[in-house]
């Protein structure tokens, strides 16, 4: 799995492009942090697609979407490993995800300054469960396989240990929570809240 360095260094700088996401996935009980085009965590394709075909949008037909996602039109815990393995999903490092924070953190005046390393989501396979919470994009949370939960939620902040771990978030160093750092900077900055927490 590349890390995100590596990635910020050798591929175009498109990649800080807000289409480009992190998200947080649970398989088989284990954290993958990956990085993908927004539209990439649309779980369900076909769902998606009907939506626009039904609202009278021009749209590719279905073989030529799946190309960009190696062919998987639905993702869910059937093909969860192929999903994650495949070419325009990278693979990120909870380590590198937490020094690229740390390096950041200082000089950061809240979340908004180091937004692109957090997750929109959180997809897990085990519990056939999917959480979006972003600013822009496709309703991650509207299309989920059949079976599955979707919901919108400030999962980073919300969700019990159980379901995301301290552990598991890059931002918790050494019992402090960065996150909630960022956002109470952010609102000594910006106390009206014109700007959303992240």
């Amino acid at each position: 799995m590349k890390d995100i360095e590596k990635i910020l260094e050798s591929t175009p700088p498109d990649l800080l492009d807000p289409n480009y996401v992190v998200a947080v996935a649970r398989h088989k009980g284990v954290i993958h942090w990956v990085l993908s085009h927004h539209d990439n965590l649309v779980l369900d394709w076909k769902k998606w697609r009907d939506d626009f075909v039904a609202a009278g949008h021009q749209v590719p037909d279905m073989d030529t979407m799946l190309v960009e996602r190696s062919g998987i039109e639905t993702v869910d815990q059937n093909n969860a490993e192929e999903f994650l393995s495949a070419p325009v999903t990278y693979g990120l490092s909870f380590q590198c995800l937490r020094d690229a924070l740390l390096e950041r953190f200082p000089d950061a005046q809240s979340w908004w300054d180091v937004d692109f390393l957090f997750p929109i989501a959180s997809i897990d396979f085990d519990r056939k469960r999917l959480a979006g919470f972003y600013q822009i994009g496709p309703r991650l949370e509207r299309y989920v396989p059949d079976g599955w939960v979707g919901e919108f939620a400030d999962f980073a902040n919300i969700y019990a240990e159980d379901m995301f771990p301290a552990v598991d978030k890059f931002w918790i160093v050494d019992g402090r929570d960065l996150l909630f750092e960022l956002n109470e900077r952010g609102r000594a900055i910006d106390p009206i809240g014109t700007k959303a927490d992240g």
